[in-house]
């Protein structure tokens, strides 16, 4: 599945974490995906950008959460 690999870097955090964003609109592939697949399906979400409309045109939307429920999926490299 087409994918986005990504590093976050912040104050604080002692180390780089690694994650994927996946496209809302691949959902084909994104069925197919190992890497993906091998995520919590109640976690996977956190690793899908969202298609939205806005008032500047299509985009899509991938937020990042540290912490809490929503918290976004990282793996190791």
């Amino acid at each position: 599945a087409p994918h986005l690999n990504v590093m976050v870097f912040m104050r604080g955090l002692l180390s780089h974490l690694y994650t994927r964003i996946y496209f809302s609109d691949e959902e084909s592939l994104n069925a197919s995906d190992p890497v993906l697949g091998s995520v919590d399906e109640t976690r996977r979400q956190t690793l899908i950008a969202k298609l939205e409309e806005t008032p500047a045109g299509t985009v899509y939307r991938f937020d990042i959460h540290m912490q809490g429920a929503s918290e976004t999926v990282f793996f190791d490299v």
